[in-house]
């Protein structure tokens, strides 16, 4: 557990350039307890940034665990979406997935891809230098829609037990990196461009909460309700 703690709580020291102030949320959200497992859930926001998510799923019986830190900007920057996650499967994988998520078309917007798109490529290879050779498969196929949302440099790879540790190491370039774009970002400037970031930011997150591959098990051990209330802060 000790690892899934610490890419949340590396995940906030990295950030600490951004100023952060707390959401409210339902008392009863920040920590969900049942028979089955536990959820613990953060979110904050800030300038720029419509939500910073702190999420650590913990499901006993199967022993999954699972980690995301995501950023959602706000509307009128045209900042790519942060996306670092950790999903544990005890004696099946280990996936770490870091990416910024592109909020436009970076061939019909091709500066977007030089500002935003561009740099992943360095950090991930970066990420993958430090997992090292605790890294299985470094290009795993995400089983699940939200591949379409994802950069053409993502990052989704199967580590050993022995890589665990390394993952807040490892998404710390994501975090630094976005926290230097977060410093630059400028308003969105044109009709069709804010239309375009939009259209395409509301589509990923419904595309991304409708094909989570872990709703499913969530429902089983916390309930529908509570699991659709978790989604729809995350997503």
């Amino acid at each position: 557990m000790s690892a899934i703690i610490d890419l949340a709580g590396e995940a906030k020291k990295n950030m600490s350039a951004i100023p952060m102030q707390p959401v409210e949320i339902d008392p009863q959200l920040r920590r969900i307890v049942a028979a089955g497992g536990t959820i613990d859930l953060e979110i904050f926001t800030a300038e720029k940034i419509q939500k910073i998510v702190f999420c650590t799923i913990n499901m006993f019986d199967t022993g999954v665990l699972e980690s995301t830190v995501m950023v959602w900007p706000d509307d009128n920057h045209n900042l790519p979406l942060l996306w670092c996650n950790l999903t544990i499967v005890p004696e099946v994988m280990n996936v770490p997935v870091f990416d910024f998520i592109p909020m436009m078309d970076f061939v019909v917007w091709p500066e977007y891809a030089e500002q935003y798109v561009a740099c992943i490529q360095d950090l991930r290879d970066t990420a993958l230098d430090i997992l090292g050779d605790t890294v299985i498969n470094s290009a795993v196929n995400l089983p699940s829609l939200s591949v379409y949302t994802l950069s053409p440099y993502k990052l989704v790879a199967t580590i050993t037990q022995e890589g665990i540790a390394r993952v807040p190491q490892a998404s710390a370039g994501y975090i630094e990196k976005y926290v230097e774009l977060w410093q630059q970002a400028r308003l969105i400037e044109g009709a069709e461009d804010k239309a375009y970031y939009l259209r395409k930011k509301a589509a990923t997150s419904i595309l991304m909460k409708a094909n989570d591959p872990g709703y499913a098990f969530m429902i089983d051990v916390f309930g529908e309700e509570k699991t659709h209330e978790v989604f729809e802060q995350v997503f």
